[in-house]
């Protein structure tokens, strides 16, 4: 079944810039405790059972691998919020061609990266895919300050992570993975 994105504007929408990071961080913590935020993450693989994973920095996923994505700003497509991570977080100028849906995911996070951290938040998460090239997958690396390292991961040790109970695979990992048919 193919998913299907209605994303409507009005006509009288005003697109504007947004920064990166728009808000002091004292007012993203109370957006956090009132909003729930809308977030893009993508999967990258190759079609030979690869998968790329960043080993975060923050949290809530800090000190474990996870896929690539964040914050929908103003005015974007979600096309346009996945394209725009891979971008700042691989380098990685995408062809919106291999770019498709994989699912909506309602996520409540135990931690967050603005104080008070243990307080969590939730996020809608549209999660997307993204097929590499040969010469693409060649090309990726970190390019932000997001993670540490970025690395190819077979499903294999992927599961193998999982069924040891590695700390270093979030349990909503092969979940999401397996939801978009790559696990």
């Amino acid at each position: 079944m193919d998913v299907i994105v209605h994303e409507l504007t009005e006509d009288h929408f005003t697109p504007r810039d947004v920064p990166d990071f728009g808000l002091p961080e004292p007012v993203y913590a109370q957006a956090l405790d009132n909003l729930v935020q809308a977030n893009v993450d993508v999967i990258v693989h190759t079609g030979d059972d690869q998968i790329l994973l960043g080993y975060r920095k923050d949290l809530p996923l800090r000190d474990m691998f996870w896929v690539f994505g964040g914050r929908m700003k103003v005015g974007e497509t979600m096309a346009d919020a996945g394209a725009r991570a891979l971008v700042r977080e691989l380098g990685l100028n995408v062809d919106r061609g291999r770019l498709g849906f994989a699912n909506i995911y309602n996520v409540m996070w135990g931690t967050r990266s603005a104080p008070p951290e243990e307080r969590g938040f939730q996020t809608l998460l549209t999660l997307m895919k993204y097929r590499c090239t040969e010469e693409e997958a060649e090309s990726v690396a970190v390019a932000d300050n997001t993670h540490q390292s970025v690395r190819w991961h077979s499903t294999t040790e992927i599961r193998e992570l999982h069924t040891s109970g590695s700390e270093l695979i979030h349990p909503f990992l092969p979940i999401v993975l397996q939801n978009a048919g790559l696990y």
